[in-house]
Order: C-alpha cells, then structure tokens, then sequence
C-alpha cells in the first residue's frame, strides 16, 4: 500500500519559509506605507509650489493699477516713508514729488514708472490686510488652509484624504529696504510698510511639523507695458 506525505524535512523548511514570509510582511508594508507618505510629501511641496507661482501673478499693491483704467500696467506705488532714493526722483537723485520717475527708471512711457503725480495721494502703498482687492498681495494670508484634492477638503481617513492631514500657511510680510540693512532671507518680515515683500509658503503636517517652506521676495518696481502690434 503506497501513501503520499511530506517528510520531516519538508515540513521543517515549508515551516520555516512560512515563518519568514509573515515576518516580512510588516517590514513591506511599512516600507510600502514610507514610500506613499513620502510621494504625498512630494505633492505637498509641489501644491506649495503652485501656490506659490500663483501669488506672483498678483499685484504688488492693490493700489499698484490705475482704478480708471484696471488693465493697464501695474506702476510703482507711494511710499510716505523710507529712503527718498527710492521715492519720485529727478535725473540727479533730488527728491521731486511732482515727478513720475525713479532714479534709474526710463523716462519714457510704457516703462516702470510711478502713477501720475496727480493721483499720488490715492495710489500709496496699502497695509497687508487694508485692500478692496483680494488678489492683490496684501491680502493673501493664509492659516492653517488644508490641501484638498479635486477640490475637495482632503480629509485625513476620509476617501479624499491621506494617512496625515497636511495644511498649508501663507503669509506675505515686509522687509527691510533700506541700503544699509542686512538682508534676512529666512527673516519672518514684519508690518512696517518697506517696497520689499517677503512671501512665504510653509507646508505642514497634522502634528505642526514643517515639511517644506518656500520663500519668494517681490519688490515695488511696478511692471512694464508690453509693445503692441497696430493697424
């Protein structure tokens, strides 16, 4: 009579290769676990990214355009204080208010330049959070915003959310821009109105654990209008 079995040696090894693929298996799936957080780190730093691309499209100051004419270009805005090098200039440097042009600007028009003189006291420069304009940098701030996906809250455990809940801080500040200072490039800014901006994008998690932090500086130099093509 014949029968089919395993021998004690076979079971031993079938035991034994068991035994490794059970212990292995939570090393994988934490490694496996990493290798997703770190993917959903990557597009936090990447949604930092684009947000960060998208306040750089905005006007410096909401005061920056011409109210009467909002698609011109965005000129150079008033600042009552600070060094007059920086302020309405002539050719020589001499503090003119009547004047358009800063030193080092071209005198032309269609270039970077100050609003008529005229309308000076309506286009000084705004505090970050007084503006009727809400692209405009001076009210862009932002606390503890969540990601979201497909525009969606993503909710951490929920179908749209991730293992951690992320969120997003954006701030713009000003800095100093007087000659003589140093300059900070991971200073925090303050509210003391200067023609430098600081702005920053902090990704964080749900522990309050910084991931990444972008930072990008925007100055008071207005914009130049583009040549046009006409009939």
């Amino acid at each position: 009579m014949r029968r089919n079995a395993f021998t004690l040696i076979e079971l031993i090894f079938a035991i034994i290769i068991i035994a490794i693929v059970v212990m292995s298996m939570p090393l994988m799936m934490k490694t496996n676990e990493e290798a997703i957080e770190a993917n959903i780190a990557q597009e936090a730093i990447f949604a930092s990214s684009t947000k960060m691309m998208q306040m750089l499209t905005y006007p410096w100051d909401a005061n920056a355009t011409d109210s009467a004419n909002p698609n011109s270009y965005g000129k150079v805005v008033d600042l009552t204080s600070g060094t007059n090098a920086y302020k309405r200039s002539d050719a020589n440097g001499t503090l003119n208010t009547s004047s358009s042009y800063r030193v080092g600007h071209i005198l032309q028009d269609n270039h970077r330049r100050f609003h008529d003189s005229s309308l000076a006291s309506t286009h000084q420069i705004n505090s970050l959070t007084s503006s009727s304009n809400p692209t405009a940098l001076n009210n862009v701030a932002q606390t503890s915003v969540p990601l979201e996906v497909a525009g969606v809250a993503a909710t951490k455990g929920s179908s749209t959310g991730y293992k951690n809940a992320y969120k997003m801080d954006v701030g713009v500040s000003f800095i100093p821009d007087t000659p003589s200072s140093t300059f900070n490039f991971e200073g925090e800014g303050s509210s003391t109105a200067s023609n430098m901006k600081l702005i920053k994008v902090t990704i964080k998690n749900e522990k309050n654990e910084v991931l990444t932090v972008l930072r990008s500086y925007s100055a008071n130099i207005g914009e130049f209008d583009f040549a046009k093509r006409r009939f």
